[in-house]
């Protein structure tokens, strides 16, 4: 990004005052996430352009503990599933208690777009647990599934080892899979945002404007959709970053506003909160990017992508150690999340900070080949090749980002790019002087 020093307008400020007051509600309500969540569950809006994905009672057969445990369990998952704000979730208490496959003809079958179900027993101690992910657009068909073993003195984590990673898992699957172009039966603003995201994620500059095209078309419909609000604050926020817009500065204000107003609709949009928290991290409001992180990532533990997104800001005030941690947890939540590479740059970022430059390099090399055209996959690698002496093998890596940041130089990293400590900010620019990018 090009520049930081932006001042929030005062009815910014404002705003933020209050959505302070009005998520601190959010998480005192989220220390009790079933109860919450099942209530969520039962408020399915009519709107058939939303999702709607089932949770069928989960199976087990072994003994009353299993059976109570896989009911429970699968109302977790629902109330998990629920705090993921742009599709509707069925709890189990609503969907009728019959197999799948003999059951599409069956109205309130016909009503979902996906099912989870899922199965219990027990061997020699230890709870297995099977749970599928089920297509029903057409057919009854599986489309993910994952097995779990849980010791029987691990009950207590059921929720950290088993529900968190089946929705963090579920969330990028629905996106992946809805946002592919023959999934056009989607309409409305509900189709248009999730055709757009894959789009986002390509970072290729025509596909991304295609996206941002969807998006304010997605608005333009529903003015007041948070997901759409969400959805065009985190593409500015990734127009900024590739250096794609010519006013940093009032696209980043851009950014916030979006993310304040869809917090103001829905105060429980955790994707608004770790986007709003990304974009004060880069205006070096780094107390506020913690805090709003904490709490995007209280009312909803389970979303991966923000774990990930949080990441830079702790290497930013010089905790690169939790930021690893952080990108673990989100590798942890969604191992098979469609758009890991995407993040995978900040891991070497993460490595560079922490003068591993040798695992930063191995890392770097890896992102930037998946995702080539991300200006900010190449810095941290060039760096840590130019504090690795290796100057003859940054200079490829070098010419990319020059061709698609030309003005790239280091007296505009140093005044863009929000370091709270002035070691690490002269350590890395050292790093990318070694490389040869040119100080002017």
């Amino acid at each position: 990004m090009t520049t930081l020093h932006v001042e929030p307008s005062t009815e910014t400020k404002r705003e933020y005052e209050k959505i302070l007051t009005r998520t601190e509600r959010t998480v005192k309500a989220s220390a009790q996430p079933s109860a919450k969540a099942d209530a969520d569950t039962h408020n399915v809006v009519s709107n058939r352009n939303r999702l709607r994905v089932g949770v069928l009672p989960f199976d087990a057969q072994d003994s009353e503990h299993a059976r109570n445990l896989a009911f429970s369990l699968s109302h977790e998952v629902a109330g998990a599933l629920a705090r993921f704000r742009w599709f509707d979730v069925i709890a189990p208490a609503l969907v009728i208690d019959i197999p799948l496959a003999s059951g599409l003809g069956n109205p309130q079958r016909q009503q979902l777009d996906y099912a989870v179900d899922g199965a219990v027993t027990r061997h020699d101690g230890h709870l297995e647990i099977n749970v599928r992910l089920l297509d029903l657009s057409k057919s009854t068909q599986p489309i993910w599934s994952a097995r779990f073993e849980l010791a029987g003195d691990e009950l207590h984590r059921l929720n950290e080892l088993v529900v968190g990673r089946i929705v963090a898992s579920i969330d990028p699957v629905i996106l992946l899979i809805e946002g592919q172009p023959k999934r056009k039966e989607r309409s409305g603003a509900t189709g248009m945002l999730l055709e757009a995201i894959p789009l986002i994620y390509s970072m290729e500059r025509t596909k991304f404007q295609q996206a941002g095209h969807l998006i304010e078309r997605a608005l333009e419909i529903e003015p007041d959709n948070p997901m759409a609000l969400t959805s065009l604050a985190y593409w500015h926020l990734w127009h900024v970053g590739q250096c794609w817009t010519p006013s940093p500065a009032g696209t980043l204000s851009q950014v916030e506003n979006l993310c304040l107003k869809a917090m103001e609709i829905d105060p429980e949009n955790s994707d608004a909160m770790g986007i709003y928290a990304h974009t004060r991290s880069w205006k070096r409001e780094f107390d506020s990017a913690v805090h709003f992180f904490d709490r995007a990532l209280r009312v909803n533990p389970n979303l991966a992508y923000i774990w990930a997104l949080s990441a830079p800001t702790y290497c930013y005030i010089g905790q690169p150690d939790n930021a690893l941690k952080r990108l673990s947890r989100y590798l942890d939540l969604s191992p098979r999340d469609p758009y890991a590479g995407f993040f995978e740059s900040f891991l070497t970022i993460a490595h560079t900070f922490k003068r591993d430059y040798e695992r930063a390099v191995v890392v770097g090399r890896r992102s930037v080949k998946t995702n080539p055209e991300f200006i900010n996959g190449y810095k941290p690698l060039i760096a840590s090749l130019g504090h690795l002496g290796r100057a003859h093998n940054a200079k490829p890596y070098l010419e990319k980002p020059l061709s698609l940041e030309p003005d790239f130089t280091l007296q505009k990293f140093r005044q863009s790019y929000p370091f709270k400590f002035a070691h690490d900010r002269e350590n890395y620019i050292e790093g990318l002087r070694l490389a040869g990018v040119p100080e002017f």
